[in-house]
């Protein structure tokens, strides 16, 4: 397979995609398929009548994203990922246009459990803070054990009258409460999870808990008033407790199952941007950024060794990590692509999906990476 990807960083919405298209017909390649992360700045009226206009094909999906990445550039505009097929590869489109639907669970699990061999790669909206519980039921409905072919994140937007508006695009459709997934068919590929972040100090138990917000952890004590004595004599802006994120532990064996970001501080409750559960046990962490950067050489060099050489490699990497990485943010796809010599495509997300660490079911997840490296078959 040939894959590419280009940016763009033109201001309106109809010189960026005129310029993509310029630059893939610049390289004399008829393309088979087209993903497109665009930034929200330039709206959603418009998007697929200009990618209809300029790239004539119903081969395409798009999505919003504050940043993405072209190679290994972090870029706010559009960043393209054109991919021409060399073998028997295909994509196949799968989509669902309000996760609120009645049936939209059990088709799309239906749908996964028919396609077992396949890579699916899972680009999503926001769903108003409901695609954690959404992944954690669809985890409980697919029949097949080694789950090691889905991968995918939440689009990123603006908050718009409290509302953070995150669209998914293809054909004529503007999805705004559900997904599409693309699924690849006749490739190899593998899945890396990049943490690195180290638990510290005390496990607590979550005693009250509703949705994505924590009210009372050991003996009833109020999680509001201990995170907020943490953050004495810290500027009270919420983005510093994303460098301590709180680490869930798994029931059985005490691991990291998965991280929770802090989204908001009040007096009663403290609300994180994934769900958490009465009973779960956890610890807060600390990421330093040396040790991130460590973890994702690790990820990306125990991905090597199942594909040594891929066509291109996706990074779905959370928004709070971008904000503790601080100036060294980009140096995250530099060892991807430097490990994996191959383009890198992807952005910086409202949550990740994957696999947990054993592979044995879906998770939806925070300040992670996820990176996949995939390759058409011979």
């Amino acid at each position: 397979m040939i894959a590419t990807v280009n940016c763009s960083k033109e201001n309106s919405l109809y010189f960026a995609l005129k310029e993509l298209k310029e630059k893939v017909s610049n390289l004399k390649t008829n393309f088979d398929f087209f993903i497109f992360a665009i930034h929200p700045k330039y709206g959603y009226e418009d998007v697929t009548y200009f990618i209809n206009k300029f790239f004539k094909t119903d081969n395409w999906i798009a999505f919003h994203a504050l940043d993405a990445f072209s190679n290994t550039e972090i870029v706010e505009g559009i960043s393209l990922l054109s991919l021409k097929f060399e073998k028997n590869g295909r994509i196949g489109k799968f989509l669902v246009e309000n996760i609120e639907e009645q049936s939209a669970l059990e088709r799309t699990a239906d749908y996964l459990n028919r396609n077992t061999g396949k890579l699916h790669l899972i680009f999503s909206g926001l769903c108003e803070h409901n695609m954690g519980y959404f992944i954690e039921n669809l985890s409980n409905l697919l029949n097949y054990s080694y789950v090691n072919n889905i991968i995918g994140g939440l689009s990123s937007g603006f908050e718009n009258d409290g509302e953070v508006l995150t669209y998914q695009f293809t054909e004529n459709k503007v999805i705004k409460n559900g997904f599409v997934i693309l699924s690849f068919d006749n490739f190899d590929f593998e899945i890396g999870i990049s943490l690195g972040f180290r638990p510290y100090g005390i496990a607590y138990t979550i005693e009250d808990a509703s949705g994505y917000r924590i009210y009372k952890t050991d003996d009833g004590k109020n999680f509001s008033y201990l995170v907020q004595n943490l953050m004495k004599g810290v500027e009270n802006d919420v983005r510093n407790l994303w460098y301590s994120p709180i680490n869930i532990l798994d029931e059985k064996d005490g691991y990291v199952a998965t991280m929770r970001t802090f989204r908001k501080v009040e007096k009663d409750y403290v609300e994180f941007y994934g769900p958490v559960k009465k009973g779960q046990k956890f610890k807060f962490s600390y990421g330093d950024k040396d040790e991130i950067l460590e973890e994702d050489r690790r990820v990306a060099l125990k991905v090597k060794k199942s594909i040594r050489y891929p066509d291109v490699i996706l990074n779905f990497s959370c928004t709070a990590r971008q904000f503790v990485l601080e100036d060294l943010n980009y140096v995250e796809n530099e060892i991807y692509t430097q490990v994996l010599n191959a383009p890198l495509f992807g952005f910086f997300t409202y949550g990740e999906i994957g696999p947990d660490k054993f592979f044995k079911s879906l998770k939806f997840y925070n300040q992670t990476s996820l990176l996949v490296a995939l390759r058409e078959k011979q």
